[in-house]
């Protein structure tokens, strides 16, 4: 019975075992004229380990490109044999009529995932800006990077911008992917019916062996009733038949045997 209960447990719980997974989310960072938005990823941003962050150029000066640069062993300096560097990026890169690059190291963004290694603490990140080959800007922010303890909360979908500054940048990043959205609803309702049939099962599992035990009671109480019933209706008195004692069997005050030359032993 207990093994019965334990595997309708198990195939019932499954759907919240796949849920625990922690799904990478990648967060938007626009890289403009003035610097990054936002300038700082922050830890109310719930951006943990497992996460991307994406740069994108959002500065459409002529002939500038922007590079990001991440202090990887937190050293407090940059080093392109130790630490992250991005490809230098352009606002807008060349495709033709059929949507291959022009320019095949033409880049538009970036994108780089903290983990293994890599994953939760505070990096310093810098933003580099060249305009015909030549620094022109500099930027150092932070990233914290926050423990995947695989509790739910509201994070930006792929695309998403996220910080101060992005409310007046909307035609810059893609909406929220609706189809997501609608996944989540499934999963909650799902994980509700699976809770409501554990129950219900658990339930009719323990009711069947309750009823089971008490048929068995019953059935032994009937046996014994029966044997007492049998001893007390077969009762043997012995009574003396010409100075002979006999047996005379009484049931149901029948007296069977020869009874008529029956005396009592006072006779």
């Amino acid at each position: 019975m207990r093994i019965r209960v334990l595997f309708v447990l198990m195939v019932l719980l499954s759907p919240f075992m796949m849920v625990q997974a922690h799904t990478p989310n990648i967060m938007m960072s626009i890289l403009k004229n003035e610097g990054p938005v936002p300038e700082d990823v922050l830890e109310t941003a719930g951006f943990v380990a497992g996460d991307g962050i994406k740069f994108k150029v959002g500065d459409s000066t002529n002939n500038s490109t922007m590079r990001v640069s991440i202090d990887i062993d937190g050293d407090g300096a940059f080093n392109e044999s130790i630490d992250y560097f991005s490809p230098w990026m352009v606002y807008d890169c060349q495709y033709d009529e059929n949507g291959t690059l022009l320019d095949s190291d033409c880049v538009e963004s970036d994108v780089f995932y903290f983990n293994g290694s890599n994953g939760t603490g505070v990096y310093d990140y810098q933003i580099e800006k060249m305009v015909n080959g030549s620094h022109t800007d500099f930027w150092i922010n932070t990233i914290f990077v926050g423990i995947d303890d695989h509790t739910e909360y509201e994070l930006p979908n792929v695309g998403d911008c996220f910080g101060s500054g992005c409310d007046d940048d909307n035609d810059e990043v893609v909406g929220s992917d609706a189809a997501e959205d609608s996944k989540k609803h499934l999963i909650s309702i799902l994980m509700v019916v699976s809770v409501i049939g554990l129950i219900g099962v658990s339930i009719s599992l323990l009711n069947e062996n309750k009823t089971t035990d008490d048929e068995k009671e019953d059935l032994v109480g009937l046996v014994l009733d029966n044997h007492n019933n049998e001893k007390s209706n077969n009762k043997k008195d012995l009574v003396t038949v010409n100075n002979i004692t006999q047996n005379i069997i009484i049931q149901d005050s029948v007296i069977t045997g020869d009874v008529g030359n029956i005396k009592t032993e006072e006779e």
